[in-house]
């Protein structure tokens, strides 16, 4: 798929749940995930993929805590929605608080992965 079919797929596949594409190379040799708004805004004509999958906010959890283990960890409670995550820093682990968004979900793969998701 190139530029605008790539455009086309994820306007015809997106139901209000998605948030998050999977997408990757038609070489099957590199797996990458964006916001769904991000990846269309950055679409270039000349672009080609593979294929692409619509994902939840909820199946894109799934992917951070196949990252990051133990050291994520989802509280639902009367206070909301909200992640705990002991993050890796050079001096040492720090263990922050985010709201469960689309948002704080794709940073916190970006910060794991070190924005370079291959392999995973």
């Amino acid at each position: 798929m190139k530029g605008r079919e790539i455009y086309t797929e994820v306007v015809k596949l997106r139901a209000a749940e998605h948030s998050f594409v999977k997408w990757w190379r038609k070489e099957n040799d590199f797996v990458d995930y964006d916001l769904i708004d991000r990846f269309l805004a950055n679409i270039d004509h000349s672009e080609e993929i593979g294929a692409l999958d619509l994902l939840t906010l909820d199946e894109m959890w799934e992917q951070v805590k196949r990252i990051c283990g133990t050291r994520v960890k989802l509280e639902r409670d009367s206070k909301g929605d909200r992640i705990e995550w002991a993050r890796k820093r050079k001096d040492g682990i720090h263990n922050e608080t985010c709201i469960y968004t689309p948002e704080t979900v794709i940073h916190v793969f970006d910060v794991e992965t070190k924005g370079n998701p291959v392999g995973t």
